[in-house]
């Protein structure tokens, strides 16, 4: 009975081999028996017992035994025919074919540039959006020199192309390599600060330039642009400038200005071109009104979420901000122009669990009555909806915040600052660009 367990378990052929090997075990056990009788037989006409006497004897245990053998004969036979198992079929699988090469998204940047008629690949390292404005506006000044130039995130090309950018004509790579933490390459710049570190590639031919964004409270001062400078030289590659060191301490936007009207003059030079005296315009984005739009679909300082303003839902994140309530307000220090000011806020209700090192936004918001005024000085409509696109058809930033959208002034308007000057000159350069007029 032992035996039925593994047999119901295994394949045919197996079931086969055990239901024989039963089979062979109980006619073996047969004639044992029938021997065993002849025997007895022989010894009992000896002794003068007849046989009949001496089957008589054995009657009840042999006849309980042959009809426990024979009901399992019948159970082996009855599972072989009805029961037993068939061979599995192996399933056959539609081969899985590879995508082809338009189904994927393209990770060479050489390739990029030559369908676009581009020599000048500007990567940028950023954290907090500072070294991809340096690197968006050097790729913009590449016009003024015949040149044309691209931005991008070295996290979503395969940098180990860079041996392959002398294929084209006058190339160039920039890097804007900000600094994070104590040493450490930026979130979008750890796969290729690893490949750096990792690769023996042959970069002969290649021409770069490197301009760092670090800070000098630090110990580990650009430690990233430092890196990225040696480690090139060491592959191979060749410095047309020398390494920039913007200092976030000081004046970043200057050092990266001073910097970068000594980079272009070096360009020119070592490729022979000269600059064409155009100004190439900065111009960014077009101005589309809209005038039926459903107001409820209308952004009104929102970072992401509709209406996530008036319906907070976690999780909150930089995209999502929890409007925390400021509970306690008071200035710590006093007599002196600079404010050390305590707050403290209610993040309860918020599943938000503060940490030493976390780091709180000050999300403002501009005065209701300005905004009314400077609409009245500037003549415009604030309830205007209308969204920004962006010009340039390849940037992965089709709109500057979310859209449509009032005015930015208006009503709580958290994208325009509208009680400060432009931060840096150039913003003025940049807002000439839209003015009607020449003067």
């Amino acid at each position: 009975v032992c035996s039925a367990e593994p047999v119901a378990s295994r394949s045919a052929g197996h079931a086969s081999w055990a239901a024989a090997g039963s089979l062979g075990a109980v006619s073996e056990h047969l004639l044992s028996r029938a021997l065993f009788l002849i025997n007895m037989a022989d010894s009992h006409g000896d002794t003068g017992t007849t046989m009949p006497e001496a089957a008589a004897q054995e009657a009840s245990v042999f006849s309980m035994t042959d009809v426990v053998l024979f009901s399992l004969i019948v159970g082996l036979i009855t599972y072989w025919f009805l029961f037993r198992k068939k061979k599995e079929e192996v399933p056959e699988f539609t081969k899985i074919q590879a995508p082809t090469s338009s189904s994927v998204k393209e990770s060479s940047f050489v390739e990029k540039m030559k369908k676009t008629g581009r020599n000048i690949v500007v990567f940028y390292g950023s954290q907090t959006g500072t070294a991809e404005e340096f690197a968006n506006r050097l790729s913009k000044d590449a016009h003024r020199y015949g040149m044309r130039g691209m931005a991008a995130d070295p996290e979503e090309y395969d940098l180990a192309d860079l041996s392959s950018l002398p294929e084209i004509n006058n190339a160039l790579a920039v890097f804007c390599m900000a600094t994070y933490g104590e040493g450490d390459p930026t979130d979008n710049a750890q796969d290729f600060y690893d490949w750096l570190q990792e690769t023996d590639v042959d970069l002969s031919g290649v021409k770069y330039a490197v301009f760092g964004l670090g800070n000098k409270t630090y110990e580990h001062f650009n430690a990233m642009g430092k890196y990225v400078d040696q480690r090139l030289e060491q592959l191979g590659a060749q410095r047309i400038f020398e390494l920039g060191m913007g200092d976030d301490d000081a004046n970043l936007e200057e050092d990266f200005i001073t910097w970068r009207e000594q980079f272009w003059p070096a360009v020119c030079e070592h490729f022979g071109v000269e600059a064409t005296g155009e100004e190439s315009s900065i111009r960014q984005y077009e101005l589309v009104l809209h005038t039926d739009i459903d107001v409820a679909k209308v952004y009104q300082g929102e970072m992401g979420r509709l209406k996530s303003y008036e319906n907070q839902k976690p999780p909150f994140d930089a995209k999502n901000p929890f409007l925390a309530t400021v509970t306690t307000n008071r200035k710590l220090n006093q007599g002196t122009e600079r404010h050390l000011m305590h707050l403290e806020l209610d993040i309860s209700d918020s599943k938000i669990r503060y940490e030493s090192g976390d780091h709180v936004a000050v999300y403002p918001a501009n005065d209701s009555a300005l905004v009314n005024q400077l609409g009245e000085i500037l003549g415009a409509d604030l309830d205007v909806v209308m969204s920004l696109n962006n010009l340039d058809g390849e940037a992965w930033l089709r709109h500057p915040f979310p859209w449509p959208h009032f005015l930015p002034a208006r009503p709580s308007p958290y994208y325009l600052d509208i009680t400060n000057p432009p931060a840096h000159q150039r913003c003025f350069y940049e807002l000439a660009q839209y003015a009607a007029d020449p003067r």
